[in-house]
């Protein structure tokens, strides 16, 4: 659809490649970036020989960036001056927040810019806005920063005294987003059980990320099956993979990329590589009860010499797999038929 909205004008036309009469209108154009339909009113110019409708530096607008900007809003991803301002209010360079982000020099650049990011590197970001999330970085790597630096940021990221941990404030916004149901075995999520569960899992040896992700539902689910309640309260997804940690890409970009309590290693076996996550924080075991240190034990034991795959197979022969459709959450209520881990 197009409405004329200009008087008649002389603009070259790159459809009859000359200087002709021509009219400003506003145009509602369709895209499709990376497989979502946006659609804008964008500024033209249309030409009164041939009628064909072209973008013209005279109108003052990028049509390419006003359909980015669409697309960023469709699906959630920070705005160039969102993450611009966000830098500039801590007094940061470019340079200082690609370093606590662990970014190349020309990737925030970039994107400050215009570029379109990807989602890992939003997720990144939105996090390390979260106050207590970049007081854990700068804590956690002093050599990123100088200490007058440092010491600017904490003065301004500290609002409070017992400020909560970098996880348990990140967890508040990507994970807590629902009550104690069943859904979630009637318990709040529990942060700092939750990441001592990884820390558990990970701690020896690496461990691929499909087998961590099935460990920690067999263990919550497990421990619903004979309590009535979780050890994390986390909900649990169905996902191709198997069931998964709701929003799990989240939380292994945070425990990676901003608090850094796991690292991603390769390991190798002839031609074959894969990653395995890697914890370098000790569990506080004091947190658990003796039932849920007995059930963590329990399924890294019988799950030991599974395979990633293995494990992803068993768990799809799960009722509570096998009765959800990709994407739902998995209840709790399934935990009673349970075959893959007693």
């Amino acid at each position: 659809m197009t409405e004329e909205r200009g008087e008649l004008m002389k603009s070259f036309c790159p459809h009859c490649e000359k200087e002709t009469s021509a009219t400003s209108v506003l145009a509602k154009l369709e895209y499709t970036i990376k497989g979502v339909d946006v659609s804008i009113e964008a500024p033209l110019i249309k030409c009164a020989v041939c009628e064909n409708e072209f973008e013209s530096p005279e109108m003052g607008h990028d049509v390419a960036d006003l359909a980015l900007r669409a697309f960023r809003k469709e699906v959630g991803l920070l705005s160039p001056e969102e993450i611009k301002t966000f830098r500039k209010s801590l007094g940061l360079t470019q340079h200082d927040l690609s370093e606590l982000l662990g970014w190349g020099g020309a990737t925030l650049s970039r994107y400050e810019n215009g570029g379109l990011q990807d989602e890992a590197h939003d997720r990144a970001m939105q996090m390390i806005m979260e106050p207590d999330a970049l007081l854990g970085v700068i804590e956690n790597n002093p050599g990123l920063l100088t200490q007058e630096k440092r010491d600017h940021l904490a003065k301004k990221l500290k609002t409070r005294e017992n400020a909560e941990s970098a996880f348990q404030s990140f967890s508040k916004r990507f994970l807590t987003d629902y009550k104690a149901d069943i859904d979630s075995g009637y318990r709040r999520f529990d942060a700092k059980k939750f990441l001592a569960m990884v820390s558990h899992f990970c701690r020896d040896s690496g461990i691929p990320k499909t087998k961590l992700n099935k460990l920690l539902w067999y263990s919550d689910f497990l421990c619903f099956k004979h309590n009535t309640v979780s050890i994390s309260g986390a909900r649990y997804a169905h996902l191709p993979f198997g069931p998964c940690p709701d929003n799990y890409e989240f939380f292994i970009a945070f425990l990676t990329d901003i608090e850094k309590s796991l690292a991603i290693e390769e390991e190798f076996k002839g031609t074959y590589s894969w990653e395995v996550l890697v914890s370098s924080s000790t569990p506080d075991y004091s947190i658990f009860t003796n039932t849920e240190i007995h059930i963590l034990s329990s399924v890294a034991k019988y799950f030991e010499s599974k395979t990633a795959s293995e494990i992803s197979e068993i768990s799809h022969k799960e009722r509570g797999f096998q009765e959800t459709r990709d994407g739902e959450i998995i209840s709790y209520e399934f935990a009673d038929g349970l075959v893959g881990v007693e």
